[in-house]
């Protein structure tokens, strides 16, 4: 190609429209790192709201940067700082009240890593063994230093989670989608973490004004030993993800554009040959160090073939010398405990026809069809259109997970109400000093949703008449979404007698319904349902939260503090985990809502209608609404969300029309999907009984 540059001018401006048609263009590289960073702050400002300030979470790796694609499917990075821990590098640094580690590092260390002594709370002295708990995962060395494991939370996860987690250096995951990795920090750069402001370089780049950002970033200290080392499960690596992350940020889209190409490359065609141990942070360092010794007026639209290239000679160079330097801190061989020695042929070899017949290997590049975009050898491939669409749909529902998790945590953690109002106040007063107020004002109307539907349950289960100011908190915080609060409060209704006024609600929020409504649920072991082009489309055109109130309707869910807001029949669901293989098959950390109410929004409102028809003596209507419930889980349900609950609901109304084999039928029948935890066991038992 070098002897042809205009032919190669010419790929490269169509390799950039490729990129861009895969959804790698600016404006959604930035909707991707705005989306990423606020779920960030959201994390954090929800454990302040919870009183939970023993860690903070940090988002790293592709999702934040930008630099994936859909075909990529790339995992969620998390790292979780446990802040109630403290590292510190000198005695004099020690003060009482948090857990204290001394970084133990000497010229025996490996190059990135050190070892943690665990110190005395109370007073600046060695911690003994028989004074640490078992669980913190401690271990003497040959100096009689009590030191902390870097696998001590496996235990505690398998504990949390109910399953095996996998392990990958140091990242630990419960699911395919996240990984992540329980960090301690340092406030500041430790030893080998200034080779960025201390080696000699150009000078262009990195940017001075960045380098001085570079300087005030924390250090974490990431469990995981170095590969060659006789105590590596006593060690802890080094890690600035806050300075590479920064590095990121920096970079223009047509340099976003070659490391997404290059790590497709890497996914390709040495993923095959080597798995992950040639992982996409050799691909990132050989981009850091490009950037750096190359100048910037290389980096061209119609330039970005070469750029490629000369990444991968940066890469060549290294299999050559069997050394990959890390960029910001020094000693480090990134091939160690990753690339085996014989395999270094084998990737130089691969390497060097790839450089020399790029063109080649591009063409066969399957993900995102890439090969098929660059040749225009298929017209059914996606549009630019549709792939920014579905990209931005991926990120709102990451937008609606985080701000319903919220939500569910609040009602899983059986918050009463003076706790419940105390969570208020705590937002109110952090609500127009934080980044992300409008956020945090969305997770206030769920909690006052909350509050209004406790306060209502007390007074039902009292005899007490409901008082108008819940009322207020019932009308005042309706748009937390288009249904969940409107049906909480004709729930509420319902149960306290008040049949015409729950009439009314039920018939306006049928109203609100369109054919681009997306029914939205949060719970784990539950597909999700699908959603329209229109829908996708308000997506892109409105501001999330936009979407949330007018488009979605969230599940509905009640707790046993809000018991005498819900028909009694439903209450069984919150006692749906009955024998021992229930509770085996029952992931504690992920399905805590199986102790909930839990149903989705319009069989919920369809059975509302039966119910308050039938007390109304409104029969025509009654039916009408038995008709929709049952095409609902039949038919449009397609079997997503919570669809036991759905049919469970449905079989009760076919007991209250005395159709009682029907019902038993439809009880059976979800035993069948759902053999475990399903509530269906009372119905079947408390049925046969009547019969």
């Amino acid at each position: 190609m070098d002897r042809d540059p205009e032919g190669q001018q010419v790929m490269s401006l169509r390799l950039s429209r490729v990129m861009m048609d895969i959804g790698v263009t600016r404006q959604m590289v930035a909707r991707r790192r705005k989306t990423v960073l606020e779920i960030e702050k959201t994390n954090c400002e929800v454990n302040v709201i919870q009183h939970d300030n023993n860690y903070t979470s940090f988002i790293f790796g592709s999702q934040s940067e930008g630099t994936s694609t859909l075909g990529m499917n790339s995992d969620v990075d998390c790292i979780l700082c446990m802040d109630d821990h403290r590292v510190i590098t000198d005695w004099a640094d020690w003060e009482p009240g948090k857990r204290i580690f001394l970084i133990i590092k000497n010229e025996h260390s490996p190059p990135q890593h050190c070892c943690l002594q665990i110190l005395k709370k109370e007073c600046p002295m060695p911690e003994t063994l028989d004074m640490v708990p078992a669980m913190m995962g401690v271990e003497k060395d040959m100096d009689n230093r009590v030191l902390r494991r870097n696998d001590w939370i496996d235990i505690l996860m398998v504990h949390l989670s109910g399953r095996q987690i996998i392990k990958q250096g140091p990242s630990r995951s419960t699911t395919k989608h996240v990984d992540m990795i329980f960090a301690l920090r340092y406030s500041g750069l430790l030893f080998e973490c200034n080779f960025l402001f201390t080696r000699p370089k150009p000078g262009h780049w990195p940017r001075p004004e960045i380098l001085t950002k570079a300087r005030q970033c924390e250090t974490f200290l990431v469990p995981q030993g170095h590969a060659e080392s006789d105590q590596s499960n006593l060690e802890w690596r080094f890690s600035t993800s806050l300075i590479e992350r920064l590095l990121m940020f920096d970079l223009n889209i047509l340099q976003i554009q070659v490391y997404t190409f290059l790590k497709i490359l890497r996914k390709t065609f040495f993923k095959p040959l080597v798995g992950d141990r040639l992982s996409t942070f050799h691909f990132k360092t050989a981009l850091l160090f490009t950037l750096e010794t190359n100048p910037p007026e290389i980096w061209q639209e119609h330039n970005m073939m070469q750029c490629a290239i000369n990444c991968l000679n940066t890469l060549q160079r290294w299999f050559k010398h069997r050394y990959c330097p890390h960029y910001t801190i020094s000693g480090v061989d990134l091939f160690v405990g990753k690339v085996r020695k014989w395999e270094f042929p084998l990737l130089s070899a691969k390497l060097s026809d790839m450089i020399d017949n790029i063109m080649d290997f591009v063409t066969k590049m399957e993900m995102d069809q890439i090969g098929e975009r660059f040749g225009d050898r298929c017209r059914t491939v996606s549009t630019r259109c549709q792939n920014i669409l579905n990209t931005t749909m991926f990120y709102f529902e990451a937008t609606i997970d985080i701000l319903f998790d919220n939500y569910l945590s609040f009602t899983t953690g059986m918050n009463d109400i003076m706790t419940t109002r105390n969570l208020i106040i705590i937002v109110r007063d952090i609500l127009y000093e934080s980044e992300i107020w409008t956020e945090l004002q969305h997770i206030a109307k769920w909690l006052y949703q909350y509050l209004a539907s406790m306060t209502a349950s007390t007074c039902l289960r009292l005899n007490n008449p409901i008082p108008t100011y819940v009322y207020r908190l019932y009308k005042a915080y309706l748009d937390s979404d288009l249904t969940s609060s409107r049906l909480k409060l004709a729930s509420m209704m319902y149960c306290s007698g008040q049949y015409e006024r729950a009439k009314l609600v039920l018939a306006y929020t049928e109203a609100l319904l369109h054919a681009d409504v997306w029914q939205f649920n949060p719970c784990s072991g539950r597909s999700g349902h699908t959603f329209t082009e229109r829908f996708q489309q308000k997506v892109y055109e409105l501001p999330a939260l936009e979407v949330i109130k007018r488009h979605v309707a969230c599940s509905v869910l009640f707790n046993s503090f809000e018991i005498c807001c819900v028909p009694k029949f439903l209450v069984y669901e919150m006692y749906r985990t009955i024998r021992p293989e229930d509770f085996h098959h029952r992931r504690n950390l992920f399905e805590e809502w199986m102790d909930l109410i839990v149903i989705d929004s319009r069989p919920f409102m369809f059975y509302l209608q039966y119910l308050t028809y039938r007390q109304l003596g409104e029969e025509e209507r009654r039916l009408e609404a038995l008709q929709k419930l049952s095409n609902y889980v039949c038919v449009e349900s397609r079997g997503c969300g919570h669809i036991d609950t759905a049919l469970h609901v449905l079989g009760h109304c076919y007991e209250l029309e005395n159709w009682y084999f029907v019902a038993l039928a439809c009880y059976r029948k979800f035993i069948e999907f759902f053999p475990y935890n399903n509530a269906a066991r009372w119905h079947i038992m408390r049925l046969l009984q009547q019969l």
